[in-house]
Parts: C-alpha cells; structure tokens; sequence
C-alpha cells in the first residue's frame, strides 16, 4: 500500500475541553479522553456527561474521532454502573473505547458488538500472542506496552488487527497494568487510575548514604519519550496510530507537540525528511520536559533512558546564579528571558522555585532581557540560590501568550455551495463536503423581482462565505441568480440553517445496531484443584500435602513478561501470567494474580477458556469485594468456581526492562521511610519486590496461593501450616 493511501492516526491526548481544542486546532486525526468514572487518569480534569456531548460533536464536526478511556480494573458493585457508561457512550456515538478490565472487554463484545474496544496498554499486551487473542476475541485495537521495540512492532503490524503505540511523553518505569508500587505503598491503585507516581521519588542502594551515589537518588525515574526524529521508522513498520500522553498537561503542551507530529506526519506522506530546528525543540522542551529519550523502541540504553537527578520539568537552561543578596538573585544569562517567565534554580535539597515578576538591569526595570544581560530579580524561595547553579526556564509567558493564539485559529473544513436564486421560489443553498455529506437548506422568503439595484453574484457570495461559528472554508459550486432583490439577513439565515444541517451530518458517525442481550458462557462446575499453591525460588508450584490435596503434581510458572511468545505449543499445567497465554492450547492451567481478575465477568471469561481450570484473583481485591463477586458468579451459575486468594508472600510490584541506573550486584533498594525492596534479576527484566510479604486471610476462596523468596525452611512450614489450618477449619 502506498504511503498517501494507508490511513495514519494521530492521537492526541484531552484532559479537559481547552486541551481537546488544542489537540483538534493542532491537527490531530483522534481524541483520547476520561470521563468522571473508570479512567485511568482520575486525577485528570476528564468530562462528565453535558462536556462529553459537547467535545464528540466538537470533534466530529471537525472530522476528528474521539475514543474515551474506561481501562481501569473493576470491582463487582461496579460493573453495572460500567456498562451504564458503556451504554450512554455508545448512543452519543462515541467512536471506540479504551479498556484494561477483561470482565468489561466481553460485556462491550457481547452486549455492544457494533462498538469498537482498543486494548489499553493497561491490558499488558507486549508480544505477538497477545496480539493474536485480542484479535481473535474481537478488538479492533491493541496499545502495545511502550517497553515494545520496533522488530516486535513490525511483526505486530503484519497481524490483521491495528497497532498503537505511544510517541511522545512521559514514561512508565514498570510494564502497564503490572505496577503495584503505588497501591502497596500509598493504597493508590495504579490499575484504577489512582498512581502516586512512586517512581519518581527517592531511592538509594543499599547502604550508599541519600546524595552520596554521585549517581543521582531518583533510581526509578525515566526521562520522557520522544520518537519525533524516528517517526518514519514507525510508519514504515505499519503502526496505524501515534500515540501523545499528556492527558494531565497544559492546552500549550497539546498543541505544540500535536502540531509537530502532523508536521512530521504529512513530510512523511510526501516523501519528505522531516527534523525540529532548534527552536522548535525548545519550545518543546520549554512546555514539558525530564530529558528527552527514543524510549525501548529504538533501543535506547539505560543512562539514555533515565533521569536520577531530577524526577520533575526540568524546562530549558538559561543561564547561571553569580550572587544572592537580601532575597534577591544576580544572574548571567545565556537566554532570552521575558516577564512572568517561570524559573528553576537546580538547587539542593530541593530546587528553587521563581516568577520573573521584576526584572531589573542596569537599575531599571525592563519587560525582557537578552542573552549576555546580567539581570537582578526577586528571590524569596528557599533553598537560597548558590553562585554557580543553573537558572532554567520552566515557562515562557511569550510562547504561550503566541500559542494560545494560534490554538484560537479556526481548523477548517473544505465546503463546496450551490445556491439558487429566483424570482417567486425561495433562496435555495445545497453544500457538500469532501467526506460527501450534503446538506440542503431553503429560506422562508419568497424572492421578489428586483424592482432598483438587484442582487448581484458577488454581494450573495460574500454573505454565503461567513461561516460564523461553524469549521467551514467555502467555495461554490454552480451558482443561479436572477434579477431578484434578496436582504442580506436572508442570506445570513439560510446559510446558518445549511451549515448546521451539514453539522448534524457530520456529528454522526455511527448509525447503532443497539444493545444486545447478556448471555452467559456455558460453563460446568467447579474443578477439582489442589487447595494450596506454594510457588518458590524454583519457580514451580507445588502442593505436596495429601491431607488437604486432592490430586499430585508440579505447575509451572509462565513468565510475565515473554516478548518472544508467538502463541505456539501447548501448556500443560502452568500458572497463565498474561492475555497471550490464553493463545495456546492449553489442559490444565491456572490465571495467575498477574492477569487481573477483578470482578464475575472477568472470572467467567478466564474459566470459558479452554484448558483454564482456575484463577487466583488480583491482589487488589479485599474479602468483601472477593465475596461479592464469586456470590454473582454463583447466582449466575448455580455453583462456585475454583478460585485463589494469595494469603502470603512478596509480589513483585515493578517489571522493569533492561534494569534501571542500579549497580549489578545491588539486592536491594530503600526509599526515604527506610523501606527495604529486594530485587531479583530474570534476564534483561528487573523485579522489584515488595518490601515486607503480603499476608492476608482467606475466608472466600476455594484455594490459598503462598510465594515464597528467601524464608527458611522452617518459616516456610509454618507459613504453610497456618495456611493448611485455615484452610482445614472450611473444608
């Protein structure tokens, strides 16, 4: 296919309704955004009902699609109001949706299947197995983990389903939909859109004392993803959409980066190298910034993906302290600076923060100063600047003064209008456009022979050209005008009836098949499982207790991260880690905790599974909410299923891929509370592991899972005997 004819998407991120018209101004194809619930981005500003109405037409009108994000896990008592959203999406012709929760992925198939689902990288889909059951079950499209280097990207895009990936913007350290550092931590569940960002605060190893490394203390930090100038190698491997993260970022930010990549976009289209002058890439730099890196994609290394120095926006560096006086700071500058710039001194302990509110040289007080000036401005942050620190601009009050103007710049549409004028008929006005929408509009006013000065074709063409609010560039068509007196206000009112009937056209992108019924899967009863797992060091687990155990054997633990995984072979007795295993053929397997499983349907799914005998439920998961969900399935089924509760053990709460800025032969970490995280090397993968083992009890499950890491042997036999105890007293 040739490049002009494959459809390339640009996807850019909306926070609120200002962010959403910066993205469409900016020459975006697509909108993600959250609405008020099940986002992944709660804290985002997100949109309730009436702003959602608005930006779909918004959107539309202007030919741009909008997909809303519900990828966060769900407990039992939510999914109903879930798919009430679904369902209010749905009729106001939402183009897709973006979800992580397997239970909500087989209600929107079944119950909505005319309803496009993206997988959101949420969903963990990081290799070709992956991919191949997401298509299979019905997706449209698969985000792929940003961990994804092009080889596997190029392979993915060979399979009959589309393929995002992200371009632009921050960083996750840790796989999607596997990171739980935040909710073992501060009880914010990444995977329900609540992350504290754990990753971009202080960690030290071992004993190295804070700030003593010479390394940097922000271990777990990245810099921020930037494919600008490799963006044809992404389009030559078939990506169908770009990706822009910055749903928590300022208008400016959207439409700067947005209209960059359009930029690039459209050179590659036309054959054309596309590259950012300086300029340009400071401007990017001034909006949002920890360093830029060409991200695992492009292979970057470690030092070229990290950031230990600073986890925040570092902007751009301007210039340098040469003194501090009596709360105000003298420095040297290598860069313009304008008033009411934001600024940085890199500072320690903490940098200092300022506004170039004064700016004063020479004496006197002046809008701007240039490079080479030596300014005073006013200083009353602390830290207390230092001579010798580096002055940065972290906002530049012209660029987004200029940006905001041309955010206001009406993105237009090619309209062709026939109009009609005629003695004793009404004025009749016809418009089209390049989609093929036409719309037809007729005045009220009957024409009347012009008995002075007729109308002439010049005068109705240049009311007709007005679009007033409406996104319209037009031109005309055939034109018929008699020798008729018309008042402009005529004119004026039928051109506004056309324009919003092909508005309405417009809007409409999706004519509904309409809701579907629920329908169970045709599920049997419970599996006769072993009532405790024990998985160990040796990466198996076993259940060697007959008291308890109803059947012997060894289950092997799948990776969960496996870029390599094509789908093929068959799995015999293995604890299933992630959506791709579900691919093979399988006898004999269980879903590990790492699949997510949070509510009925995400459990009636798994077990519909060929081969899939039990699950152990997410982690996330209190006794309350276990027990409500396997009574659903019950009331659903008639019978329990096999699940498992882990009751103990360190979960890894990080998978981090070619490691982090950390020495080879560091076991641990330890953040500023003194919490001490274990770390275990599998490969090119860095686990981090939860500081002290997860305990709980197990009053709802049929089964108990326990891992175990560096405990005795003795520890171990107690564990399990508490484990067995508990167990006994239910059977």
């Amino acid at each position: 296919m040739r490049k002009a004819e494959r459809k390339i998407e640009l996807l850019a991120p909306a926070g609120n309704m200002d962010a959403l018209k910066a993205a469409v101004a900016g020459g975006c194809d697509a909108v993600y955004l959250g609405g008020t619930l099940f986002s992944a981005r709660a804290f985002a500003g997100n949109f309730n009902h009436e702003e959602l109405i608005e930006a779909v037409r918004y959107c539309h009108v202007r030919g741009v699609c909008v997909y809303v994000t519900l990828n966060t896990l769900l407990f039992e008592t939510e999914v109903e109001n879930a798919m009430k959203e679904v369902e209010f999406l749905y009729e106001h012709d939402v183009d897709a949706l973006l979800v992580q929760d397997l239970g909500l992925f087989r209600l929107v198939r079944q119950c909505f299947p005319d309803f496009p689902v993206h997988c959101s990288t949420q969903m963990h889909i990081h290799n070709l197995s992956g991919v191949r059951m997401m298509q299979k079950l019905g997706a449209e499209r698969v985000v792929l983990a940003r961990e994804t280097p092009l080889e596997l990207i190029r392979e993915c895009c060979r399979e009959d389903i589309d393929i995002e990936v992200f371009v632009y913007g921050a960083l996750c350290i840790s796989y999607s939909g596997q990171c739980l550092m935040s909710e073992s931590l501060k009880n914010r569940s990444g995977n329900r859109g609540m992350c504290a960002q754990c990753c971009r605060l202080k960690y030290f190893e071992d004993d190295v004392p804070e700030g003593k490394s010479g390394q940097g203390d922000y271990l777990l930090s990245p810099k921020d993803l930037n494919t600008l100038e490799r963006l044809p190698e992404l389009l030559d491997a078939g990506v169908r959409s770009l990706k822009i993260e910055g749903r928590m970022k300022r208008p400016e930010y959207v439409y700067l980066v947005t209209s960059a990549f359009r930029e690039a976009i459209d050179a590659w289209k036309e054959g054309r190298q596309f590259r950012l002058n300086e300029d340009r890439m400071n401007d990017l730099k001034l909006m949002f910034n920890r360093g830029f890196t060409e991200g695992h994609v492009f292979h970057a290394d470690t030092k070229s993906r990290m950031n230990p120095f600073r986890p925040n926006h570092q902007g751009l560096k301007i210039g340098g302290v040469i003194e501090f006086r009596k709360g105000k700071v003298c420095v040297k500058l290598s860069a313009p600076l304008y008033q009411h710039d934001g600024l940085r001194i890199l500072n320690e302990p903490s940098d200092t923060g300022l506004t170039a509110v004064r700016i004063e040289k020479n004496g006197l007080l002046v809008p701007e100063a240039e490079a080479g000036d030596t300014v005073w401005l006013d200083c009353r942050s602390k830290p207390a600047p230092k001579p010798g620190q580096p002055l940065h601009k972290t906002s530049d009050a012209r660029l987004i003064e200029e940006t905001d103007r041309r955010i206001g710049i009406q993105r237009l549409i090619p309209v062709t209008v026939d109009y009609q004028a005629e003695p004793g008929f009404p004025l009749i006005l016809q418009a089209r456009d390049v989609e093929g929408h036409e719309a037809y509009a007729e005045s009220d006013y009957i024409i009347e022979p012009a008995k002075k000065a007729p109308v002439t074709k010049e005068r109705i063409e240049a009311a007709l050209a007005k679009s007033s609010d409406e996104p319209y560039d037009i031109s005309f068509g055939s034109g018929a005008i008699g020798n008729v007196f018309l008042p402009v206000s005529v004119i004026n009112e039928t051109r506004r009836q056309l324009l919003s009937s092909l508005s309405d056209l417009r809007a409409v992108h999706r004519v509904n098949a309409g809701r579907k019924p629920y329908v169970p899967y045709k599920l049997s009863g419970p599996s006769d499982l072993p009532r405790l797992l024990s998985i160990a060091e040796n990466e198996t687990a076993s259940y060697p207790c007959e008291a308890v155990v109803s059947k012997q054997g060894t289950y092997r633990l799948r990776d969960t991260v496996n870029e390599a995984d094509e789908g093929s072979g068959k799995l015999e007795n293995c604890i299933l880690a992630s959506a791709g295993d579900l691919y093979h053929e399988k006898e004999n397997c269980i879903c590990g905790y790492t699949m997510n499983c949070a509510n009925s349907y995400a459990l009636e799914f798994l077990l519909s599974q060929t081969g899939v005998e039990g699950v152990i439920l997410s982690t996330e998961l209190q006794n309350t909410q276990i027990r409500m969900m396997l009574e659903a399935f019950a009331d659903r089924f008639g019978f329990v299923p096999f699940t498992y509760r882990l009751v103990y053990g360190r979960r890894v709460l990080m998978y981090i891929k070619d490691g982090v800025m950390i020495s080879p032969d560091t076991e641990e970490i330890r953040d500023i509370h003194g919490n001490r995280f274990p770390l275990k090397r599998k490969g090119n993968l860095l686990e981090i592991l939860e500081q002290e083992p997860y305990r709980s009890d197990n009053p709802f499950c049929s089964g108990s899972c326990l891992i175990f890491t560096d405990e005795s042997k003795r520890d171990r036999q107690a564990v399990k005997e508490e484990a067995y105890e508990e167990l006994y007293q239910r059977i």
